[in-house]
């Protein structure tokens, strides 16, 4: 199955959703796609479950070393942000394609996430910011995409060699990211 996943994400970065097919990932793995039918029921069943995989691979490196409720809010704030830096360095690929599929009305539309937006996991964080008085008290889906989204946007610069993700850099975006919704 992990074949399948990784020559769709190649192809999907190549192609786009749209020129997809069952026929085309066979063919680039060396596999019949009777092989891919067997561990999924259609095209779109195969991106809807390689969107969550990504999804969860994602938010396992994001909160790595994140405890939220053993760690002070700022702490938790850096490291979430310093893991989701890295996993886009170390992931170029899977980022794309998310990219990719956040953008997809096919993936908005089949995907309402069971567990929630990409940044969903990091809102207990900053409900308790709220609470204690470290963030301005506003929605905190405004909050969260107003301290992700720039490194999403660096992100994309960065894959078009355009950024570089340095640890001065991530550290000033984390930075300006904090001051931009603290108190």
């Amino acid at each position: 199955m992990e074949l399948i996943y990784q020559t769709t994400i190649e192809l999907l970065n190549e192609i786009g959703l749209s020129d997809i097919s069952m026929s085309k990932i066979a063919k680039r793995a060396s596999i019949s796609s009777s092989s891919i039918y067997f561990y999924f029921e259609s095209k779109e069943d195969l991106l809807i479950k390689l969107y969550f995989n990504l999804k969860d691979q994602m938010h396992e490196m994001m909160f790595r070393g994140v405890t939220v409720a053993d760690m002070s809010v700022k702490d938790g704030f850096e490291k979430i942000l310093r893991n989701y830096s890295n996993y886009i360095v170390n992931n170029k690929a899977n980022f794309q394609l998310m990219e990719q599929f956040l953008e997809s009305p096919f993936i908005r539309k089949s995907c309402k996430d069971h567990n929630g937006g990409v940044f969903k996991p990091m809102y207990a964080l900053f409900e308790r910011g709220i609470k204690e008085g470290l963030f301005k008290d506003l929605e905190t889906n405004l909050l969260v995409t107003y301290s992700c989204l720039p490194f999403v946007q660096m992100g994309k610069e960065y894959i078009n060699g355009e950024y570089e993700f340095s640890s001065a850099n991530i550290d000033k975006m984390i930075q300006m990211s904090w001051d931009a919704i603290k108190t």
